[in-house]
């Protein structure tokens, strides 16, 4: 019996539904800034302070980048990225707009935080990813996330082109084929 082109690709376009669904979960917390931090009573004011930065010295280093303010713009919104110049040229990155909190099971103490984004067109209407271009949640607050969209990034990553799930791909992997 001879498949279907059709079924072939619904079937390659499940996988990765299906994968992420058996990924392990876990439980992180996502705060716009230390204020909201602090009033969700899980840390204290320093404890706050020093996961938020943490989280921005983490942007600093691997937010995406882009080469032109424009492509920057077209998956964070008008207004919502910022040029930078570290020895690469001009690069745009966009904002840090949240920043995320994973708790370790049996370690209430411990956790580890890192740089959000919000990109109007993930989840289909907005929310937050990582600086790998993974959604995390669609707002602020408590969340259940994949295991790998809390893991630390290791570095940034340069997008040629705009738009996540563009047919173009990135280099370094982020929506698209890794290059090394």
């Amino acid at each position: 019996m001879k498949r279907s082109p059709t079924v072939r690709l619904l079937l390659m376009g499940a996988a990765p539904v299906l994968l992420t669904a058996c990924e392990a979960q876990e439980e992180a917390v996502l705060y716009k800034d230390v204020a909201e931090c602090v009033a969700g009573a899980r840390l204290t004011q320093d404890q706050c302070q020093a996961a938020f930065d943490h989280a921005k010295s983490e942007h600093e280093r691997v937010a995406p980048r882009y080469t032109s303010q424009s492509d920057c713009e077209t998956d964070f919104g008008a207004a919502k990225c910022q040029a930078v110049n570290q020895g690469a040229g001009i690069q745009y990155i966009p904002l840090m707009a949240a920043y995320a909190l994973g708790y370790y099971a049996g370690r209430p103490n411990y956790y580890q935080s890192q740089p959000l984004y919000y990109s109007h067109t993930t989840f289909g209407s907005g929310g937050y990813i990582n600086s790998g271009g993974q959604p995390v949640a669609r707002s602020t607050g408590n969340a259940t996330v994949s295991r790998s969209a809390m893991q630390a990034p290791t570095r940034a990553v340069t997008m040629s082109r705009s738009g996540f799930g563009s047919s173009s791909s990135a280099r370094g992997g982020w929506g698209g084929s890794s290059g090394s």
